[in-house]
């Protein structure tokens, strides 16, 4: 089974608004990043596009500390689903893969959205926990958000796990 790494939404605006536990995920990332191109795992970057993040501009760009290397994949998005009006689902299927990590921003947003179009669409879902941050939303705090979304994910929509057992199969 084809494995890949998405890498979705980690874009200079958002790391620079200091996202909950930023710092602690910054780490996270570069670790599963690292990891993956060491052991030939295909790293794949989602980019979102919209009025706060003009294709273009600074702010989209992906933030320098997890940037792609030459020739990993970019695919730019309007929606809170990476597979939305973007050729991603055609991509993987053209690789043959039929399992996904996923990483990035925003939690309640991009990461929930993906993951449960990703599982309708039959793929094996892994989240790394502590891989996805948010912002604080009404009254609801980062951190509850985030416990609270990978509650939900876990054994249902996807297995969440510790970034030491990410590559290990279910």
């Amino acid at each position: 089974m084809g494995t890949a790494l998405l890498v979705i939404d980690i874009q200079t605006a958002l790391i620079e608004a200091k996202p909950y536990a930023v710092d602690n995920c910054l780490s996270v990332w570069q670790k599963a990043i690292t990891t993956c191109r060491e052991k030939n795992i295909e790293v794949i970057y989602v980019r979102h596009n919209d009025d706060e993040l003009l294709t273009g501009s600074r702010d989209w760009e992906l933030y320098g500390a997890i940037a792609p290397e030459d020739g990993e994949k970019i695919f730019d998005k309007h929606y809170n689903s990476v597979f939305k009006e973007t050729h991603l689902q055609a991509y993987l299927d053209s690789q043959a893969i039929e399992r996904l990590i996923i990483i990035g921003m925003a939690t309640n947003y991009c990461i929930d959205t993906t993951i449960k179009v990703a599982f309708e669409l039959g793929y094996n879902v892994t989240v790394i926990k502590g891989g996805t941050t948010t912002f604080d939303d009404m009254k609801i705090t980062a951190e509850q958000l985030v416990e609270y979304y990978e509650n939900i994910w876990n054994g249902r929509f996807a297995q969440v796990v510790e970034l030491e057992n990410m590559l290990k199969e279910d």
